[in-house]
């Protein structure tokens, strides 16, 4: 999940290193942007970097969404060998590119989401990232993580309801880490023009991996074209973030309506391009490589309409994005 402005913090960074319209390498970077903050060590076991999250780090979220209640989770072996285990459900590409890039994988109790992923920049300025997940997923299900999420996009109302079938095989933890992994590969190759606006200029992608991908559909990182836009698209929100809900479920109809007609795979893809790509590679997986459905079931007081985004045109981009990802070295 990106946030807008999550890491605040670095936005000062991203300003003085613009000058005179030259884009220059910053002075210097805040301590939770730098790799030796973590003590980043790249023979280490991929294992050994799901541990507790960092002090510094926990603080930053629970001032950024004041949520002092935030607690870090310790993960058990349990959570360990889970992760690892879904971990390995996924195209090769993943582990490797987290055994590479990844300085640490986190859990925060009470997280408003599923996941966070932040970029960090390394020796010879490579980009690399760190991810903290809600351990909620290591015991919900799946379909139920999903619909929760797809919930909070809207204000309730007896009668109408909305949820998503992603199948009972597997937790909610596939979905965090396919999609947050998904921003963590995209942050360390540069798959997106760019992956977060709060990173310096300096340090986004020369030259994308994707070429035109994304600017088909989108005239900017969070501006899609007017074809690829829908109705309340620009009101959507998750998790009580941004103010939200904004969007009364009795107009679920016609969001969903438009969400059909759109190249999105979801809701919550529509919001930038960096989650357009997360979305689109985390249901090419799920329901390609691992076999699971994915609808989405909207309930109205009298009748119940199913959407399958997979086949419409997100199918196909879904295809298009994971070979990105998949041409990663």
């Amino acid at each position: 999940m990106k946030r807008a402005s999550r890491l605040r913090f670095l936005c000062l960074v991203v300003l003085l290193s613009v000058v005179s319209g030259c884009v220059k390498r910053p002075a210097d970077l805040p301590a939770l942007g730098r790799l030796e903050t973590f003590g980043f060590d790249p023979a280490s076991r991929l294992e050994d970097r799901i541990t507790v999250i960092p002090p510094a780090m926990l603080n930053h979220y629970r001032d950024w969404d004041k949520r002092p209640d935030y607690a870090a989770y310790k993960p058990s072996d349990s959570d360990k060998a889970l992760l690892m285990e879904y971990l390995r459900l996924l195209p090769p590409v993943y582990e490797r590119t987290f055994k590479a890039r990844c300085a640490g994988i986190y859990f925060v109790s009470g997280l408003m989401g599923n996941g966070i992923t932040t970029w960090v920049i390394g020796p010879e300025d490579k980009v690399y990232f760190n991810i903290t997940l809600n351990p909620a997923a290591l015991k919900t299900g799946l379909s139920e993580t999903l619909t929760k999420r797809e919930r909070s996009c809207f204000i309730p109302r007896p009668g109408w309801d909305v949820k998503v079938d992603a199948g009972g095989k597997y937790k909610g933890l596939l979905y965090a880490l396919l999609h947050e992994g998904a921003h963590g590969l995209d942050y360390a190759a540069g798959i997106s023009p760019y992956c977060d606006d709060t990173m310096p200029k300096y340090y986004w992608p020369a030259e994308s991996v994707s070429g035109s991908f994304f600017y088909k559909t989108w005239s900017d990182y969070s501006v899609p074209y007017k074809r690829s836009d829908f109705h309340g698209r620009d009101l959507i929100t998750f998790y009580g973030l941004g103010g939200g809900p904004k969007i009364d479920i009795t107009e679920a109809k016609y969001v969903y309506e438009g969400l059909k007609k759109s190249p999105f795979m979801s809701l919550y893809g529509s919001k930038s391009w960096a989650e357009d790509l997360a979305e689109l590679a985390t249901f090419a997986v799920l329901t390609g490589k691992l076999g699971q459905p994915y609808k989405v079931l909207i309930q109205y007081p009298d009748s119940l309409t199913t959407l399958e985004p997979m086949k419409g045109d997100a199918g196909a981009r879904a295809g298009e994005a994971l070979s990105l990802l998949e041409k990663i070295k």
